[in-house]
């Protein structure tokens, strides 16, 4: 029989956040096998992320699993309840000081001195491929269109810069240099290096986007107005492509964003996700990671040198993993 040995003597934590949500009066007891956790906000928001110490506070967990009640969803701004199921994650639970943080809304991150922010997408089903929007420009591997329906991530606000880069590496690969600028010339595999080493700072758990996360969060989520590319019909509102860009990247975030306030998703640099390629097929997918195996990985979004077509919500490219470029990046999610 497994036992469950709780000493607690919380200290309270309280987190605010940046988006303007405050999570404060963070307490816990035990309640037959679980622990409940207690807390207030000020406003409504979505909490996200729960963690447990064993020393006051000093180091935390990963995020707890095995969470349910007021987590992961949308909240009123007053007084809410988690339930963690304590011994479907870990055997015992010992400490001195056993503290809990609830932290909602998470955008805003810090590596090294450079700040990067990170955009809720709210999970829901869209329709992904060659759209009625996407007129008569689409190749085949946009086809057929399918239902597809995600649960909700964060993604990057911008691109991957430089600055981010070199506070992870130590190094920048660019051939257009600038702290502003996305950073490029990297392969999926430098890709994984640098989110590897950005994890080991920040205690998360940052990835590349999925196909289908990248293309609804392209699209606007489901904010969504049915633009052909990521936030109008006019691509030199939003992107830097052959047709503007002076044949060089830009700074991020100096076009207009989408309906979800990301920029650049059309335009300025291609961007890495994090599936292996594969030809769609017409069956509804949830959530959607792409096969265990391939040849080549998947790229979304047009560059800073290429035609309006290629900048398309729903234009795919595959890669070798290896292939590295002046016009070739990446985005983070969470």
């Amino acid at each position: 029989m497994i036992r469950l040995v709780f000493f607690l003597l919380l200290s309270a934590f309280t987190a605010v956040c940046s988006f303007g949500q405050t999570v404060s009066n963070v307490d816990a007891y035990q309640e037959g096998k679980n622990i409940i956790i207690t807390y207030d906000t000020d406003k409504a928001g979505f909490v996200d992320f729960v963690y447990c110490s064993t020393d006051g506070g000093r180091t935390w967990s990963k995020p707890l699993r095995q969470v349910t009640g007021d987590v992961n969803k949308q909240v009123q701004a007053g007084s809410h309840r988690i339930v963690w199921d304590v011994l479907a994650e870990r055997e015992k639970l010992v400490g001195e000081n056993i503290s809990f943080k609830v932290e909602g809304d998470v955008g805003r991150f810090t590596v090294n001195g450079v700040s990067f922010e990170m955009v809720r997408v709210e999970g829901g089903t869209f329709h992904m491929g060659a759209t009625s929007e996407q007129e008569g420009e689409v190749d085949s591997n946009e086809k057929p269109v399918h239902p597809v329906t995600l649960s909700s991530y964060y993604i990057g606000k911008t691109e991957v810069t430089q600055a981010l880069w070199q506070a992870v590496m130590g190094s920048n690969p660019s051939y257009f240099k600038g702290a502003d600028l996305p950073v490029e010339c990297v392969s999926w595999s430098d890709c994984q290096e640098f989110i590897q080493k950005l994890n080991r700072l920040t205690g998360r758990n940052f990835r590349l986007p999925t196909e289908a996360e990248w293309e609804f969060a392209c699209r606007g989520g489901n904010n969504s107005r049915g633009y052909k590319y990521s936030g109008s019909n006019d691509i030199d509102n939003v992107a830097w492509y052959g047709g503007n860009s002076g044949d060089q990247t830009h700074p991020v975030g100096t076009k207009a964003p989408n309906e979800l306030g990301i920029y650049d998703m059309s335009g300025n640099v291609w961007e890495w996700c994090s599936d292996w390629y594969i030809d769609y097929t017409s069956d509804l997918e949830t959530n959607p990671t792409g096969p265990q195996s391939g040849s080549y990985r998947v790229i979304r979004g047009g560059g800073w040198y290429v035609i309006a077509w290629f900048c398309r919500s729903s234009t795919r490219i595959d890669y070798d993993p290896s292939h590295r470029d002046y016009d070739l990046g990446l985005r983070l999610a969470l």
